[in-house]
């Protein structure tokens, strides 16, 4: 390959990699703005009858196409034509060519009368299918509309999913989800496939290659830290802008909180989660998710409750913080946000209404609650939901009677989806004012006072 040759296919594959760098830039710019709204009133459907399929239509024969042409007539004798034989002749040949094609018009009359009453009954019989369906699917989106306005999970699912659709799709980019709704913590489980890290270039120049090097020509490595920084933007990106899809679609505030899992599939590693969030009500609501900034971008990623790998191109994945599944979750399925928020409920449900979560872990939660002066009294009570270990100790039940005493609480509630040790129950009849839940007691007073189940 000449050298001529060489620096025409490096200027070539500079131009490429330029370009792909453009459209990636693009890429981040669309992603930065919202995506339409769920409107149910715009999904409807308006009939509009179509025009009837115009038919053949033809007058009859005249005669005046037929009569022959009499020839000069002298002047003053008007009838000097009609005796000579020849042009007698003609008009008798006339008049029964005349009288076959009237004939022959009648009968495509009645040929052509028919063919029009049969378009017409089709026409009318394809238009009604047309309004009828126009109205069923106008009924199901009613139907759809009430299911979701009371929060039925499939419809939930449908909505947010329809939102995640238009929103991840974007010009060369498509981000399909898949969406879970878990009415027992109001909470939307969102898998997003995310775009290969191979959407930025790894390098932005080419040039020509040494003599003795196959090709030709050679890229300009880019530095690495350059091309993980420009694929977490987009990340950032494009998960901020499924975020605020969700939220958009929720107009019934069905939403407590979002779990959104980041996935990628490799062909070296398969499926690997790079992002995973548990964020709550108040962490969406905190600040804009669409910042016009892509710097200001990731930051507001990482402020919320977030896990994202440090390494795209390696093998650096992140554990969701929860999953989805079809049937009702059990405690350690839920994403440490999730429990918490359903404690928070439950507990506000019995009447511990004003909630203080001290710590918050994978494990559970240790909060103080005041009561609202009629089930519980409106002193501080500490409460302390756990889902792990399967089996509490005694030393963790006295633990948390010294925070009791430490906080001057007038009681506390010590709750696990596991079961107590014998010596546990023994030590917490010791304190008075402490009481025990297990894992039983706890899927019942849920049941009660929310009205869900909880798996396990």
């Amino acid at each position: 390959m000449t050298g001529r040759r060489r620096a025409m296919l490096a200027q070539q594959y500079t131009e490429v990699a330029e370009d792909a760098e453009r459209r990636l830039d693009e890429l981040l710019d669309l992603a930065a703005e919202p995506s339409p709204a769920v409107d149910f009133d715009a999904l409807r459907r308006e009939y509009v009858p179509r025009p009837l399929p115009p038919t053949a239509v033809s007058e009859p024969p005249r005669w005046t196409d037929y009569e022959p042409d009499p020839g000069q007539v002298p002047a003053g004798q008007p009838g000097r034509a009609l005796l000579d034989a020849g042009y007698q002749q003609r008009l008798m040949t006339a008049r029964l060519d005349h009288q076959r094609a009237l004939r022959e018009y009648r009968e495509q009359e009645r040929d052509l009368r028919d063919r029009a009453e049969g378009v017409r009954l089709e026409y009318e019989r394809e238009e009604q299918e047309r309004a009828n369906a126009v109205r069923a699917y106008n009924e199901r989106l009613v139907d759809y509309r009430r299911s979701y306005e009371l929060g039925e999970q499939v419809a939930v699912e449908s909505v947010l999913e329809r939102a995640l659709a238009s929103a991840g799709r974007l010009p060369g980019l498509d981000v399909p989800a898949r969406v879970v709704y878990r009415p027992l913590t109001r909470t939307a489980v969102v898998d997003l496939l995310l775009p290969s890290a191979g959407v930025v270039p790894p390098a932005l120049a080419f040039r020509v290659a040494p003599d003795d090097s196959e090709g030709g020509v050679e890229p300009v490595p880019r530095p690495r830290e350059e091309c993980v920084a420009r694929y977490l933007l987009l990340v950032a990106r494009v998960v901020l802008r499924a975020l605020d899809a969700v939220l958009a679609a929720d107009t019934e505030s069905h939403l407590d909180g979002v779990v959104l899992n980041g996935r990628v599939v490799t062909a070296e590693a398969g499926e690997s989660t790079l992002v995973t969030l548990d964020a709550r009500r108040p962490d969406l609501y905190a600040r804009t998710l669409l910042p016009a900034s892509h710097e200001d971008a990731l930051a507001r990623v990482r402020e919320l409750p977030c896990r994202m790998t440090t390494d795209p191109y390696g093998p650096a994945p992140v554990t969701p913080f929860a999953v989805g599944g079809a049937t009702a979750p059990v405690p350690e399925e839920l994403s440490p946000g999730e429990f918490a928020g359903l404690a928070a409920e439950l507990f506000a449900a019995m009447g511990l209404p004003d909630w203080d979560p001290r710590l918050l872990g994978r494990d559970g939660l240790l909060a103080v609650a005041y009561g609202d002066g009629q089930a519980f009294a409106d002193d501080p009570h500490v409460v302390c939901v756990a889902r792990r270990p399967a089996v509490v100790s005694a030393e963790a039940v006295r633990n948390v009677a010294e925070v009791m005493e430490e906080e001057s609480a007038e009681a506390a509630i010590w709750a696990t989806t596991g079961s107590f040790e014998p010596q546990a129950v023994l030590a917490a009849a010791d304190y008075r004012s402490l009481r025990l839940i297990d894992g039983g007691e706890l899927r019942a007073l849920i049941r009660e006072h929310l009205g869900a189940e909880l798996g396990g």
